[in-house]
């Protein structure tokens, strides 16, 4: 018979074991975040476009990086305790896998925002004014990445839902 302490143990364990792939790619992935930061502040050439036209870029990319941040949001509040991802007789293992690879894609689809600040200040937008989509794509990132507190809470919501989730 295992107490609740034991119980508890083995699920940090798990989180910690199932988890550490996601926030191993996190990592890097704010890493390659500051990169494009320091190559888009360092390197300034000089516009390819005129100042209309990169304006008129500029504000179609701002509006991507914005509708790719909806639907990386909405995505993950509504698949983490969909019923297809969340099936019975599943148990935390299985769940918390599911999580990591949801978790994985999300990062890598958030790593695209960055890209396109990088893009925009090649093509001649200043850093003065792309500056804030490294800004938000990092926040982004730590936002997705898997730390133990939120994937206990996620998990808690998910017993609430799914009484008969294995242990």
């Amino acid at each position: 018979m295992t107490t609740a302490f034991e119980r508890d143990r083995e699920e940090r364990q798990a989180i910690r074991r199932y988890t550490r792939p996601a926030l191993l790619v996190g990592i890097s992935a704010l890493i390659t975040v500051v990169v494009y930061a320091l190559l888009a502040r360092l390197i300034t050439p000089e516009p390819l476009f005129s100042p209309r036209k990169l304006e008129t870029l500029f504000s179609i990319v701002v509006l991507v990086i914005t509708l790719i941040m909806i639907v990386i949001l909405a995505v993950r509040k509504t698949v983490y305790y969909s019923s297809r991802l969340i099936r019975e007789g599943m148990n935390i293992d299985d769940v918390l896998r599911k999580w990591n690879t949801v978790d994985i894609v999300l990062i890598g689809i958030t790593e695209t925002i960055p890209l396109l600040g990088l893009a925009l200040t090649w093509i001649g937008v200043p850093f003065a004014r792309t500056w804030f989509i490294f800004l938000v794509s990092a926040l982004l990132l730590v936002i997705l990445m898997p730390m133990g507190i939120k994937v206990r809470g996620k998990l808690m919501i998910l017993r609430q839902q799914h009484p008969d989730l294995n242990a």
